[in-house]
């Protein structure tokens, strides 16, 4: 009797701990490439419903290399976060706003005025700007 009771708390236990693991959906990591005179760019992105995540490198003449973590929420057809990266030649991080249109199947980098709220960088939305953009992304055919 006692060898079945621990079975069946074992087995509740068990099935306990499946149902309350976080559902996660399984997500492709999209990857696209830009070019802009001597300067390319790579943008690795993993997309939910109403957030976003990944990588983002920019790559200049010389091997210099920027590199660095996007996150942020995603509104209709704008991502709008921050990219904290390691900037070429630095030893610390820093954290600069980070907005991309979706154009079709393109991306475009916007630009804006920057302003800090509460340690937070962020474009002023009405500054937000995708006319003449440096870099466009295409997506990369594996």
């Amino acid at each position: 009797m006692r060898l079945f009771s621990i079975a069946v708390y074992f087995i509740f236990s068990a099935l306990l701990l499946i149902s309350c693991e976080e559902r996660r959906r399984d997500t492709k990591v999209l990857s696209y490439i830009a070019h802009s005179e001597r300067d390319s760019a790579r943008l690795d992105l993993n997309l939910f419903e109403s957030r976003f995540h990944g990588k983002l490198f920019f790559y200049r003449p010389g091997g210099e290399v920027d590199s660095g973590d996007i996150r942020g929420n995603i509104q209709k057809d704008t991502l709008l976060g921050d990219y904290y990266y390691t900037p070429f030649g630095w030893g610390q991080k820093k954290r600069r706003p980070f907005v991309l249109l979706k154009k079709g199947s393109l991306y475009i980098l916007g630009t804006g005025a920057e302003q800090v709220y509460m340690g937070i960088p962020h474009y002023i939305p009405s500054t937000v700007n995708f006319q003449d953009p440096k870099f466009i992304f295409e997506k990369v055919n594996h």
